[in-house]
């Protein structure tokens, strides 16, 4: 039996996939004694560098689902993974709206004025919002889903964040570079972290919560924020990327993926380094990542959505998908691997599935 089984992957001339596979890519699987036990695990790489050679789309896009009653564009989108609820920063609608996905429906859209964003307090039972008109931190009951509370902040706001060890919300002021930290129980601000550059993007912790990660626009850089002193400890330079936005955390493979111009960015969390890059399409602002499928989405306003596989301090574009409604807010489903977009279309608005062509 040979020493080595080497598969090569022919580059095609098709226009995502094999571009951006940039030609030829090899795979050189090791044989040994236990080469038989393997051999399903060749097979199934075998079979998916083969699709994706063969111009298989990344993704399967589902029908579109209307939210009755509501219209216009949205900002960020998330995931409520225990309740298996859609949160929707429905920005042009004024509106925080809840979807629940096992019945595909629109719960609510609550009225809580210009919303763009939101997140999870599952032990309070509470959505943090991050709304404007007025400039404020609104709170929603998760069970009723009606307005219980609000924090008055002094500018206009953008991206949320919650830290369940503390309970504090960490929203970031959108005209100017710094985060307010707020105790949603006392409903004051607890304090302000003031960054350095001209503005903040997304915000995403670490998964035990030591280190939260702040996107800083102007300078193109990471500040990696200590929760316990609200100090900022390092920054992590994303030069020569430009244009940062979207964040989302690898927890399983200690990474960190940034939203750039035209570009999906890897750090290594441990070493603060800048470990790989792969293109995307223009204009991205929200990215989303499957850690059970080790694959980010990202969605660019300029008519893509970007599919790239996520290892150890690599990433491996898989191809892109036509994303005719331009949006740029997209979320994936941890239990079904179901990704989410929303976008408005006219006097209407939609949520719209897609699901992995892989499964």
């Amino acid at each position: 039996m040979p020493r080595h089984l080497r598969v090569i992957f022919i580059h095609y001339a098709f226009p995502s996939s094999a571009r951006e596979l940039r030609g030829e890519n090899e795979i050189t699987m090791m044989t040994n004694t236990k080469f038989q036990s393997g051999a399903g695990a060749v097979l199934g790489a075998l079979a998916v560098g083969l699709s994706l050679q063969l111009g298989a789309a990344p993704l399967t896009p589902g029908e579109p689902i209307l939210l009755p009653g509501t219209k216009g564009k949205f900002d960020f989108i998330r995931i409520d993974a225990n309740a298996n609820r859609l949160l929707l920063g429905h920005e042009e609608n004024k509106t925080f709206d809840v979807f629940d996905i096992a019945t595909r429906k629109l719960l609510k859209a609550v009225a809580t004025g210009t919303a763009q964003d939101a997140a999870v307090d599952v032990k309070r039972g509470k959505y943090y919002v991050s709304g404007n008109d007025p400039s404020r931190m609104v709170i929603v009951d998760s069970t009723s889903l009606e307005i219980t509370g609000e924090v008055p902040v002094t500018s206009d706001t953008d991206l949320i964040a919650f830290n369940p060890n503390t309970g504090l919300v960490y929203e970031c002021n959108d005209k100017g570079p710094e985060v307010w930290v707020i105790d949603p129980e006392a409903k004051t601000i607890k304090t302000t972290i003031k960054l350095n550059g001209k503005g903040v993007e997304d915000l995403a912790f670490d998964p035990e919560f030591r280190h939260l990660y702040q996107a800083i626009k102007g300078k193109d850089t990471i500040a990696v924020i200590d929760p316990a002193t609200h100090a900022v400890g390092a920054t992590w330079p994303c030069a020569p990327s430009t244009g940062v936005h979207g964040i989302a955390v690898v927890p399983e493979q200690d990474g960190l993926l940034l939203a750039c111009a035209g570009k999906l960015v890897l750090f290594n969390r441990s070493t603060g380094k800048l470990a790989a890059t792969a293109p995307t399409g223009g204009r991205v602002d929200e990215i989303a990542y499957d850690p059970g499928l080790h694959v980010a989405y990202t969605a660019g306003r300029q008519g893509k959505i970007t599919v790239v596989k996520v290892g150890a301090d690599s990433l491996a574009p898989m191809g892109d998908v036509p994303n005719p409604s331009n949006t740029g807010s997209i979320v994936v489903d941890p239990k079904t691997h179901t990704g989410w977009i929303a976008y408005g279309k006219g006097e209407e608005s939609f949520v719209q599935p897609f699901s992995p062509s892989s499964q």
